[in-house]
């Protein structure tokens, strides 16, 4: 939950980097996330399982699966005690009685979920009486599930054998049509545990790519706490990349209805049912492909994560500019896009007018506001952020959700936002 002064955290936080900023006029350093606890935050209060009493789903003599944070799940594990928290429905420890070789406990911070016959528990922290809550899975998916349907978008669920055929049936059809398109290009297919890696540049070249879409993958899995191992994909994640921008351009307007892609280097195609495709061209500058490659990759991610409900654009931007950063440090795209910034932000004393509305699409100057933005939400609290991202995909608004988790209005950010960067009248 965040902390009474939540309100006024972000207006008056300087980081270090913002210092720096002010002080040289540079751009701000963008910074990765490092795993968290989950914390409770008034967003998720209405799932809190009521514990101590003889209907709690969890009590002394349930027999539960516990999966750990790590990714490791211990089956047939009976709850033989449970240390209660200072505050009502809290736990300090769980005690367990299990097959041979399990442990009898286990640290509360490793935990991940508890799962019964009728029902799934998240374990989260409550930092104010420094003890642990569970949070009921399925409620909050009915109450989400209700939520969306109003927007006509639903929850991911775990995927049937036949939808994962179909789509990779779909996968592998893109790819054999890249081949027959350019038959005198050598195409080279490279699995990874969550990507197809399809493409006629050298092998040698490929497999740095690779690593930087890994690095992206568990850089926001740690964000929005994906558990280790976690296969978030339908199927794989196919990424069909061509070594020159003009197959791209005809793979792109023959076989996507896609012809307008003069001057694109990647795109992310993505699809309600699930499926998402990553297509692009490596080009002349491998530094500017490695940064095209992560953030394309980075919107298919944010597309399977909790449902297929919308990120707002200026977020969704913001998050690919910030990882595709993190990943690839040696680029200066950010920096230079702030430095184009800046001197429109002084001059217009906004942000563009548009920014935070969700249409269009975003001016080149204003993908540098997004990725400093997102990092100042993340610097304040990547806590918060995980469950402002996850509130969005649940159908609250955006607005809704800010709200919620850092407890600021709209104008406040846009206003904590201006002070970080020297201009504090700054408007939406």
């Amino acid at each position: 939950m965040p902390c009474p002064t939540a309100r006024h955290v972000i207006i008056v936080l300087l980081c270090p980097w913002w210092l720096a900023a002010l002080a040289t006029g540079a751009p701000p350093r963008i910074s990765g996330v490092k795993p968290m606890p989950r914390a409770i935050m008034k967003i998720e209060q209405d799932y809190v399982t009521p514990l101590g009493n003889e209907d709690s789903p969890i009590r002394a003599g349930v027999t539960v699966e516990v999966r750990l944070q790590s990714g490791k799940v211990y089956p047939d594990m009976e709850i033989t005690d449970i240390k209660p928290g200072p505050n009502p429905n809290t736990i300090r420890l769980l005690t367990f009685k299990g097959p041979k070789g399990s442990p009898s406990k286990l640290a509360m911070n490793t935990l991940l979920q508890l799962r019964t016959e009728s029902g799934q528990f998240d374990v989260v922290s409550d930092p104010k009486s420094k003890s642990w809550l569970l949070l009921d899975l399925q409620r909050r998916n009915e109450v989400a599930a209700d939520r969306l349907r109003s927007q006509d978008s639903e929850l991911w669920q775990e995927p049937t054998p036949e939808a994962l055929q179909e789509a990779q049936k779909f996968y592998d059809d893109l790819m054999s049509k890249a081949q027959a398109e350019f038959p005198s290009l050598r195409f080279q297919r490279v699995e990874t545990q969550y990507f197809i890696f399809y493409t006629d540049m050298p092998a040698a070249q490929v497999t740095g790519y690779i690593a930087n879409l890994d690095k992206m993958y568990d850089q926001l899995c740690s964000l929005f706490g994906v558990p280790a191992g976690t296969n978030i994909w339908l199927g794989k994640c196919p990424v069909i990349c061509f070594l020159h921008n003009e197959a791209f351009q005809q793979f792109e307007a023959r076989h996507m209805n896609n012809p307008g892609t003069q001057g694109v280097a990647g795109l992310n195609h993505q699809w309600s049912d699930g499926r998402v495709v990553i297509t692009c061209a490596r080009g002349d500058d491998p530094v500017f492909f490695a940064v095209v490659l992560v953030h394309e990759t980075a919107h298919g991610f944010l597309h399977r994560i909790r449902s297929n409900g919308r990120i707002p654009l200026w977020m969704n931007e913001g998050i690919s500019e910030w990882v595709s950063s993190v990943v690839v440090p040696q680029s200066q795209h950010i920096d230079n896009r702030m430095q184009q910034a800046l001197p429109i932000l002084r001059q217009n004393g906004s942000l563009g007018g548009d920014f935070l509305e969700d249409r269009g699409r975003l001016a080149d100057w204003q993908y540098g506001i997004a990725a400093t933005l997102t990092q100042l939400l993340l610097s304040t609290d990547a806590n918060a952020y995980r469950g402002l991202i996850t509130g969005i995909k649940e159908g609250y608004t955006w607005q809704e959700a800010l709200e919620l988790t850092y407890g600021l209005s709209v104008e406040e950010l846009v206003t904590g936002y201006g002070r970080q960067i020297g201009l504090p009248g700054l408007q939406p």
